[in-house]
């Protein structure tokens, strides 16, 4: 009997590359966090610093205020489930959807007046499955 090598080969999946320790070895608060939140975080914190020193609000405010959008910005942007889709696809597909209001498709396919007349509503509907026993 001889023994046969047999290699396998799956799919490289895509893993979130994520930021967890300060540079001197600390865990961040509320941390990991993924690329996206820092870069969001590093660009609203900037635009942040700008408004404080250029704006007529008093200065605490307009930072205690931009301080609050970062955090809620990068919450959501910590919400946003990882599939393996650049995020900015994902935001120019949605924007897309609510810039231009004409009927769009997921598959890529273009949607064009012969399409939209063979193309029917079903109604959204709730169906409740039962499990019967006893494979019946």
């Amino acid at each position: 009997m001889t023994t046969q090598v047999i290699k396998v080969f799956t799919p490289i999946k895509r893993v979130p590359t994520v930021v967890g320790k300060a540079q001197n070895g600390q865990k961040l608060p509320f941390g990991p966090y993924t690329l996206p939140q820092v870069a969001a975080a590093s660009v609203l914190l900037l635009i942040t610093s700008v408004c404080t020193l250029n704006s007529p609000v008093n200065p605490a405010v307009m930072f205690v205020i931009g301080l609050a959008v970062t955090a809620v910005v990068v919450f959501a942007l910590g919400l946003v489930p990882y599939t393996g889709v650049r995020l900015t696809s994902r935001v120019l597909w949605l924007g897309r959807l609510v810039l231009l209001r004409r009927p769009a498709s997921a598959s890529g396919m273009p949607v064009d007046v012969e399409s939209s007349r063979n193309t029917l509503f079903v109604e959204e509907t709730v169906v409740a499955i039962l499990a019967v026993e006893g494979g019946r």
